[in-house]
C-alpha cells in the first residue's frame, strides 16, 4: 500500500484512469470553473476554493477535515476514504463504490481533475454521518463532532500523539483499566512501535483512585515494553502526565504533555461554559 500527498495522490489519479479501460464513468474532466457548493463538516467551513467544478462531495477533503484519511492503492487501482473505523471504497478502473466493502448498487464515482466526487447518498450510508442539503451548501455532521472527541483530537494535536486506536470504555478493559470508572471516555491506545496514547473521560463519583492507579500500572506497562524496544520513546513514557480539572481526567503520553495539558484545561472550561 502506498499512501501519497494531495498533489501527488491527484496525479497518479489523472493518470491511473487515462490508462485503463474505463466504463461511461467516471471520466476524467478539465474543469477550470470553481466548484460551487459551500461544504460545512462539524461547525468548520472548509475551503473549496482550489476544487474543480463538479457535483457531489470531494472525498479526500471532507475525510480529513474529519480527521481521517485517504490511501491509494497502485496495484488494484483503487482508493479509499477512512472516516474512524469506517471506510469507502472506489475502484478507479470502472468508478464502482463500497461502503464498508459493501457495493453501493446504482453509484459510479466521478473523477475531475484527479480529484474524486461522491453522492451525498454515499457518504449517507457511514453509520452516525448526516448530511443536510440547502441551495449551494451541505452542512455535514459525524460522530466526531462529539465536543469530548473533539476535544481529544484538539489535545492528541498539541502532544504530538499520532492517532491509535479508539480508546472507548470497552476498549479501556484490554489494556487493564475499568472503562465503568468512566461516566464517558475516550482518546486513543498507540500503534505498536510508540507508546503515543491519550486518554480523556469524565470520572465517575468516588472512582478517582481506582482508575488514577489503574492508568499507572498502564504507564508502567508501557515503561517496561520501552526500556528494550525502540527506548528512543522511553523519554515520553517518563514523562506521562495524569491530570484532573473538574470531574474530567487526561491522561497523556506524547511529545509534548505539557501543551497537552493546558489544551485540556481550556477545553474542560469551555465545556463548562
Amino acid at each position: 500500500m502506498k499512501r501519497i500527498g494531495a498533489l501527488a495522490l491527484a496525479t497518479v489519479l489523472a493518470g491511473s484512469l487515462t490508462g485503463t479501460a474505463l466504463a461511461e464513468e467516471p471520466t476524467l474532466v478539465s474543469a477550470p470553473n470553481a466548484y460551487a457548493t459551500a461544504i460545512t463538516v462539524n461547525g468548520t467551513a472548509l475551503d473549496t476554493a482550489a476544487l474543480p467544478a463538479a457535483e457531489g462531495i470531494p472525498m479526500r477533503l471532507v475525510a480529513e477535515a474529519d480527521h481521517g484519511s485517504a490511501a491509494w492503492f497502485q496495484e488494484e487501482n483503487s482508493g479509499s476514504f477512512y472516516f474512524s473505523e469506517q471506510s469507502i471504497q472506489v475502484s478507479f478502473t470502472d468508478g464502482s463504490v463500497k461502503v464498508n466493502d459493501e457495493l453501493v448498487e446504482g453509484v459510479t464515482a466521478q473523477v475531475v481533475d484527479g480529484i474524486t466526487f461522491l453522492p451525498v447518498s454515499v457518504l449517507e450510508g457511514l453509520e452516525g454521518i448526516t448530511v443536510e442539503e440547502a441551495e449551494g451548501s451541505l452542512t455535514i455532521t459525524t460522530p466526531n463532532n462529539d465536543p469530548l472527541v473533539q476535544l481529544v483530537y484538539t489535545v492528541a494535536d498539541a502532544a504530538g500523539v499520532a492517532y491509535g486506536m479508539k480508546a472507548d470504555q470497552e476498549a479501556l478493559s484490554m489494556y487493564g483499566i475499568d472503562g465503568s470508572n468512566f461516566e464517558t471516555v475516550t482518546g486513543f491506545f498507540p500503534m505498536i512501535t510508540s507508546p503515543d496514547t491519550v486518554i480523556i473521560g469524565k470520572v465517575a463519583d468516588g472512582k478517582l483512585d481506582a482508575v488514577t492507579e489503574q492508568l499507572e500500572a498502564y504507564r508502567q506497562q508501557q515503561y517496561d515494553t520501552f526500556s528494550w524496544y525502540l527506548s528512543q520513546n522511553l523519554p515520553k513514557v517518563e514523562n506521562a502526565k495524569t491530570v484532573t480539572s473538574g470531574d474530567y481526567l487526561l491522561f497523556v503520553i506524547g511529545e509534548d504533555p505539557d501543551a497537552a495539558v493546558e489544551a485540556f484545561e481550556a477545553g474542560v472550561a469551555a465545556l463548562a461554559e
